[in-house]
């Protein structure tokens, strides 16, 4: 099995946050339909899942300073999805800003 690269573990944390990117999308649909929350929730842990098992294969030796910038902001990402998360499964608003997004996007 090859060594992963730091250019390599950039590319899959990209593809990580973009899986966390959607499932937060999907979460203006709480707002719309109460009965997709069972979707929601579903949906958004697979993508957290995912998230963690690409933040956790990631090699010591891949883990430059770039990778290391880019896996804080997945996680910080993966962690405001989570909260929101949450609040569906306490059937609570769900605040979904395109601020926030942006905020998230740029790190």
């Amino acid at each position: 099995m090859a060594e992963t690269s730091p250019g390599a573990a950039l590319r899959q944390l990209q593809q990580a946050q973009a899986g966390l990117r959607k499932a937060r999308q999907f979460l203006r649909l709480a707002k719309d339909d109460p009965n997709a929350a069972p979707r929601i929730l579903k949906s958004g842990w697979e993508s957290l899942c995912h998230a963690n098992r690409i933040l956790a294969a990631i090699p010591l030796e891949a883990a430059d300073e770039a990778v290391m910038t880019k896996q804080l902001a997945v996680q910080r990402y993966a962690t405001a999805l989570l909260v929101r998360l949450r609040r569906v499964l306490r059937r609570e608003h769900v605040d979904v800003d395109e601020d926030d997004f942006e905020a998230d996007d740029e790190s």
